[in-house]
């Protein structure tokens, strides 16, 4: 159940405990399941695990959503309802989307937190929240509270145990073969179609490309491609052309990335006719990298036996 995220001693401890967790990732990146994952490996394992999004409800919905309400409470509340807060019951309530809750609604969920204590719509009984909270968001909270779109108060109760979540394109290249073979291994599984493979230039296509919608699209994406294909191995002509052009178009731009850089350095140090010392000045790098650039474009205005002795 690990997956993509290790969790240390001291992680270990906070997840433990009841002090409230936010999980902060771009759409995808895996905050649900990370929050099962912290539930099922603490001592609420055993107790209940309630997921909520309360995004977008009026305040008088939130409440009800959240903290239960009273028959004849409010016009349409023909019977007691329970909250989220009471079906967490000693376990877990993962609060999904909180950077996108109102104002008043952010004023009510930081009453909660620090009092733990919570009326139902409608009812005069003090109640006692029983468990732990874990918050996730898409969104800046930060930014927000620059803005003056959440409670800066709120934030600071919520941040000081903030876990971070990469993007798939900013992980290292490692991370994202693991990742692309544990997707590919789990949609084999799933299916049945565990003799089905890519083959190196098409799981190359995969890997190269940005994953804007990160896991979520990784998955659903190979479930369809391992679905569709009529063969055992398959192709790079098999992968649906977004995925290729995307890698051509990168590629088309390291290229020309390259062939700037090649111009440079021959301006430097063959045009202008300088030394190693002067242009690695010059262009802010070091003689080292200097010469193992002008090896690799093939670039001998000078000597580079010369110019090595010059570096030793």
């Amino acid at each position: 159940m690990l997956g993509f995220h290790k969790i240390g001693g001291l992680m270990q401890a906070l997840f433990n405990s009841t002090y409230p967790i936010l999980i902060q990732g771009e759409t995808g990146t895996g905050k649900t399941n990370l929050a099962k994952e912290i539930h099922y490996r603490s001592q609420f394992q055993n107790k209940d695990y309630i997921h909520c999004n309360l995004a977008g409800l009026s305040d008088g919905l939130f409440e009800s959503e959240l903290f239960g309400h009273l028959k004849g409470a409010f016009t349409g509340a023909c019977s007691d309802k329970i909250g989220f807060c009471e079906m967490a019951n000693g376990g877990t309530l993962f609060f999904d989307e909180i950077g996108d809750i109102t104002l008043a609604q952010q004023k009510k969920l930081l009453q909660l937190l620090d009092s733990g204590e919570f009326y139902s719509v409608g009812g005069t009984l003090k109640k006692k929240f029983i468990g732990r909270f874990i918050f996730a968001t898409h969104r800046s909270l930060e930014l927000l509270v620059r803005r003056g779109e959440f409670r800066e108060d709120l934030y600071f109760r919520l941040g000081g145990a903030a876990i971070s979540l990469k993007p798939i394109r900013e992980k290292s290249e490692s991370e994202r073969v693991s990742a692309l073979r544990k997707i590919i291994k789990e949609a084999k599984e799933k299916y049945e179609l565990k003799e089905k493979y890519f083959c190196e230039e098409a799981f190359d296509v995969l890997l190269s490309y940005s994953w804007p919608g990160n896991y979520r699209e990784m998955k659903t994406s190979i479930e369809l491609i391992l679905l569709k294909s009529p063969r055992m191995k398959i192709s790079k002509g098999e992968i649906p052309s977004k995925f290729v052009l995307e890698k051509n178009e990168g590629g088309r731009f390291k290229s020309q990335v390259a062939e700037l850089e090649k111009k440079i350095l021959y301006n430097e140090v063959v045009n202008k006719g300088v030394g190693i010392t002067k242009a690695s000045k010059s262009l802010g790098i070091s003689k080292t990298t200097l010469i193992a650039k002008l090896r690799k474009y093939g670039i001998s205005g000078q000597s580079l036996e010369r110019v090595e002795k010059s570096v030793a």
